[in-house]
């Protein structure tokens, strides 16, 4: 048997899928409103993205809380197992820090239940923890790129993964590093972390498509949404985001693949397990607003549907369709293959004018 290639590890359909659709974008002018909301507390509007991937959506959430905080100190912190979406997003940070000087940002390597606290479970490992702060010199977009880009090296040293007892992909050493404006030094010191202490509640909690959507309602709040929802501060949000099935991509799976059920639980069932399950301290301090559904689409040029579906169309919509409801490659090569798909994938195409996706959005709110 073929060991496939686990959904999340497949960088190639990712970077394919987040050029080709616009999900990014939507998500991050649905985060526009909840950040609109949002009340910060001093020291500094505390952001934690769980799952950082390429930085393509929290670029967009520092833009946006800029123009709603402009004068407040931001603590960003996220994490990444990759370390080349950790260089992507560290390398788009130099514009940033010039719009925003008075800002910390931290990335680490840890899992769910650790990287809030930028510590690891493991003692042993603890113990070997990588941390590095970097004091960015100077005050322009082009110094701040050129020191940026010169973490390359860094990152493929500290960022090393093994697999665990489970085979899951997991760190070799834990790692963090944290940059911040040298000439802001003075004023951000109360929020710059170290080893011994950092900031461990959050304004914000971004949790985008954190989890498969196959995995079961227990593992998804377990592994993922109870520690995320356990980082909020005060008056703080959690919002999760996950594909949610019941559009035209797919129905092009459903045809390739009919006992193909990607999506077997919702917003609605994470809910009601955490109030049957979690104890009641905890449910009473969280509200869970409605799950919210919206689209994404499939980019595409007007021509390349009415004038005759093109080949770079047709595979960049089997691409999204597979990697949203998370067919493993060797499904995927075994209809490419015999090029089965193409005919289905055209057919979606010309039937809804182009291709389009379902997400849910689920909100928590600390009391």
């Amino acid at each position: 048997m073929v060991e496939e290639v686990r959904f999340f590890d497949n960088r190639q359909r990712y970077l394919l899928f987040v050029t080709t659709t616009n999900e990014k974008a939507v998500i991050a002018e649905k985060l526009s409103h909840i950040i609109n909301e949002l009340k910060p507390l001093k020291p500094a509007l505390k952001i934690f993205d769980a799952g950082v991937g390429d930085g393509a959506v929290l670029m967009n959430v520092l833009r946006i809380a800029h123009q709603k905080f402009p004068t407040v100190p931001f603590y960003v912190s996220c994490k990444d197992v990759s370390m080349e979406d950790a260089r992507i997003t560290i390398e788009k940070l130099a514009d940033r820090f010039v719009e925003h000087p008075n800002m910390v940002f931290t990335i680490s390597n840890l899992h769910y239940s650790e990287a809030g606290y930028l510590k690891s479970n493991n003692e042993s490992k603890q113990q070997n923890m990588n941390w590095n702060s970097i004091a960015l010199d100077g005050d322009s977009s082009f110094g701040f790129y050129e020191q940026l880009r010169q973490l390359g090296p860094l990152l493929k040293e500290n960022w090393r993964v093994e697999e665990n007892k489970q085979g899951n992909t997991t760190y070799e050493n834990p790692s963090v590093i944290c940059i911040y404006r040298k000439d802001h030094e003075f004023t951000l010191d109360q929020i710059i972390p170290s080893k011994k202490e950092s900031i461990n509640e959050f304004d914000l909690v971004i949790v985008s498509q954190a989890y498969r959507s196959r995995a079961s309602v227990e593992k998804k709040v377990n592994n993922v949404i109870k520690p995320m929802v356990n980082l909020l501060g005060p008056n703080g949000k959690m919002v999760a985001f996950h594909s949610y099935g019941n559009d035209p991509g797919l129905n092009a799976i459903n045809k390739l693949w009919p006992e193909e059920n990607p999506f077997p639980n919702k917003g609605h069932d994470i809910i009601q397990y955490m109030k049957n399950n979690l104890d009641s301290e905890f449910n009473n301090k969280i509200h869970f607003r409605e799950p919210e559904i919206f689209e994404y689409k499939l980019r595409s040029q007007p021509n390349e549907i009415n004038s005759g579906i093109a080949t770079s169309l047709v595979f960049s919509a089997w691409n999204a369709c597979t990697y949203v409801a998370q067919i493993s490659d060797q499904m995927v090569k075994e209809k490419e293959a015999d090029q089965s798909y193409i005919k289905c994938i055209e057919d979606i195409i010309r039937d809804h004018d182009g291709l389009w996706f379902y997400d849910e959005m689920l909100v928590a709110e600390r009391k």
